[in-house]
């Protein structure tokens, strides 16, 4: 599937172990993508971070649910879980489910 040359989109962040997690979803006609970025600089968790958001994209695009990568990331735990805005994110691949889940754009 072609990229279009304009995309509309919606970023949302939440706090994370390693730092503040954006996440942004955006779509144009039947395209959609997901960037991931961690708010540190650099680093292998930043990295990570950003080939997760391309597998996401990729995979929305072949077609897969969004509720199956949010049941797939959801509750992997990391030695670094933390309680913030009153729920508890267990890992950066939890925040990402969460935010998934919670951002009214993919639904």
């Amino acid at each position: 599937m072609t990229r279009p040359i304009q995309t509309t989109g919606t970023t949302k962040r939440i706090r994370c172990g390693c730092g503040w997690i954006y996440v942004t979803h955006a779509e144009a006609e039947s395209y959609q993508e997901v960037f991931l970025r961690l708010g540190k600089s650099g680093g292998c968790p930043a990295a990570f971070l950003d080939g997760v958001g391309r597998l996401v994209t990729f995979a929305l695009n072949a077609g897969v649910p969004r509720e199956t990568i949010v049941r797939a990331f959801g509750g992997i735990r990391c030695p670094s879980p933390i309680h913030t805005e009153g729920i508890e994110v267990l890992s950066c691949l939890d925040a990402v489910a969460k935010m998934l889940k919670d951002d009214g754009t993919l639904a």
